[in-house]
Order: C-alpha cells, then structure tokens, then sequence
C-alpha cells in the first residue's frame, strides 16, 4: 500500500496505547490497530532477557505488525514486543505508522525521515534544548517553537490530546505530567525550595536521561543521577529528587512529599517537519485530521484544569506549598518569553516579537479566568 505520510509514535507504553486508540476512532483498520494495541499491551508480561524465548513468544502472536527490542528503561534490559510499523487509512490519506524509541522521533524529522512523531515535552527537551535560544525560559510547550534560534524543521504542531481513564475524575483526562520536586514526608520543610538546594549544594536525584535538562533549568544544581529517583529519596533520608508524577498515586504509596509547582509541564504533543507540512497538503489534511490543541485553546485549559484537580484531591497534605493552577500554566512574564497564541497557519508556527501582543496578554488573562471558574467547579 503506498503511503501519503509518515508518523512515527513509540514501541509500546501509555503514549503508544493512547495513540493507538485515537487512530483507530479515526480509521476504518479499527479492529487491526485493536489488535496490535492488546497485543503489545500484553506483551508486557512475557518481558524476558532470553532472546531465545522472547522469539518464541513473537512467533506465536503471528503478527506482522510486530517486533522485539531491548526495553533499555529497565536495568535488566529485557526483551519485549513492540509495535515495529504498519499502513493506516485516515479518511482519504495512507499513513505510515511506524514504532521507535521516544526519544527518536525528534531526531528523525531532524534527518528529513519522517513527518510527524508523537514526542512528551520532556523528551523534546532533553534532546532538542540546543536550538532554542533561552532553553532556560521554556517550561511550557507553547514557549518552544517561539524561542527556536537554530537552523531546524522542527517544531512542535499542537498537543495531540490524548487520553486515559482516571479512576479518581472518573473519565480519560489528557496525560499531562509535572516534573516535580519530591522529599521523605518525615522531613517536611515548608521553605524548601530550589533556590536553597543549590545555595547548600543538596543532592538532587534525578533519572540521567534529565540531568542536561534539570542542569539547563536550574544552573548550579548538584544532581545525582539514579536509575529510580522515589527509591533513592526514600532509601536516603532527608534527601530530595526531581521525578515526573502524573496522577500522584505512587508518590502517595510510598509515603513522599510534593514540593510547590512543577519545573516544566509536559504531555504528547505532534512534532512536525516544518518544510515537509507546507511543502504535501496530504500532510496538512492528515494535522487537520488529528487536530492538535493550540497552547490556549479552550479544550486544552479545560483538560489542564481537570489533571490538576485530580492530582490534587489524590495527593491532598502531600502536596507542600500547592501553588494555585494558573500560576503553573501561564503568566504574563511567560507571556513575554514567548508564550503566546499562535497556529498551524502562523508562518513558521512562530509569532513574531509584536505579534497582537495586546491580544495575548488579554487571551492570558482570559485563560486564568477559564482555569479559576473551572478550579472552581464542584466535580473534578
């Protein structure tokens, strides 16, 4: 089957299920894109380091969708089934699905391989930081493309919205992720900040592949890197980590703290190849298709406030210093370094320095309007 566009998303994990499932709302191939989702889902449980019998186990499933590669975030390296690529029709387009490593995705629009990949802002950060300008401002997505400075097609399309059920909302809210300072709840300190834990050259555990980012962020940091930041925390008392929590609910197990609002906001976003979207119109109506969320798009504030409220009422006295929800996800200072609307069809997906900038910081505080009247509402 010849393709129109390539896309590629990750082997396996939350990000390749919620994919998966909003490209088979999309796609006639619905039963075929539900069955290499439960098959790689399931696939999980026969992780094995015996190349031997994991070959075993790919050759039962009969799936030529498939394939094994090393899951290299675990320290015993196993051998697991993942997604390896297949033709998916959306509407009246031919999309090449492939699957790779995360962190990859960026880097193949980078050699001009791909057209789109589904990258979290964490791992576009901690591999693309040095085209920006002022890496050391940008903490929300909507500041990356604006403070982009290097020679690149890179550039982030939208959030591709994707969800999962959240037992505590009650319903799929998007998989925003926060990445948060944590300490042993023995231990609480109410002026525990970064500005102290640099100033007293504390350790701070963090997972390696973030040490450049956390570096980059908060300049001066003695950080330690480990393979598990909760396990470290709590093995070492009075220590403090960075780790990335979604719903809170491990944090809240194992007895740890939360500390103040997080040092960057990250979820599934659409990274694109710039010169490839304006250049196929294939492309174009493939992002229409999907839709992604603009930065201050009513859905996208609505679904940030929703996360927020659920990580909240889950982590209740474990979050120290709660900090309001607007102050995370936007201010006007932000508003300055870049934060600002802009859309598909923004030359270069980049607003320039005057761009309505009256009109942005009226769309900033409308937003924090938005986000307190929905804070505000009863049900998370």
């Amino acid at each position: 089957m010849a393709y129109d566009v390539t896309c590629v998303i990750p082997r396996w994990g939350r990000t390749f299920q919620n994919m998966m499932k909003k490209m088979a709302a999309l796609s006639p191939d619905k039963a075929e894109l539900d069955w290499v989702r439960e098959l790689v889902a399931a696939g999980k449980k026969h992780a094995t380091v015996d190349p031997v019998q994991a070959r075993r186990y790919l050759d039962e499933l009969d799936c030529p969708y498939l394939t094994l590669a090393p899951d290299r975030k675990r320290t015993e390296r196993y051998y697991r089934v993942g997604f390896l690529g297949m033709e998916v029709r959306i509407g009246d387009l031919v999309v090449r699905l492939e699957g790779d490593e995360p962190h990859n995705g960026s880097s193949l629009i980078k050699l001009d391989e791909v057209d789109l990949t589904v990258v979290g802002m964490d791992e576009l950060l901690s591999m693309n930081q040095h085209f920006l300008r002022c890496p050391e401002l940008v903490r929300k997505w909507g500041m990356y493309n604006y403070n982009i400075d290097k020679d690149t097609d890179l550039r982030i399309a939208g959030s591709a919205n994707l969800k999962a059920f959240n037992s505590l909302a009650g319903r799929e809210i998007t998989d925003f992720v926060g990445f948060f300072l944590i300490a042993n709840r023995d231990s609480i300190d109410y002026n525990l900040g970064y500005e102290k834990l640099i100033r007293h050259g504390v350790p701070i555990f963090v997972k390696g592949r973030y040490q450049g980012v956390v570096h980059t962020l908060l300049p001066g940091s003695n950080t330690v890197s480990v393979e598990n930041v909760e396990d470290a925390v709590l093995a070492n008392k009075g220590s403090v980590g960075i780790e990335i929590i979604q719903s809170g609910t491990t944090i809240k197990e194992k007895g740890l703290s939360v500390y103040g609002p997080p040092l960057f906001l990250s979820e599934s976003l659409y990274v694109a190849d710039y010169h490839r979207y304006q250049k196929s119109e294939k492309f174009r109506r493939l992002l229409a298709y999907l839709k992604p969320l603009g930065y201050f798009d009513r859905e996208h504030i609505i679904n940030y406030v929703a996360w927020f409220k659920a990580l909240a009422a889950n982590l209740q006295d474990s979050w120290i210093n709660k900090p309001s929800p607007g102050e995370i996800f936007c201010t006007l200072e932000e508003m300055k370094n870049g934060l600002r609307p802009y859309r598909l069809r923004t030359r270069g997906w980049v607003p320039s320095d005057n761009y309505k900038v009256e009109e942005a910081v009226a769309l900033v505080l409308r937003s924090l309007a938005l986000i307190e009247k929905e804070y505000e509402k009863p049900r998370i």
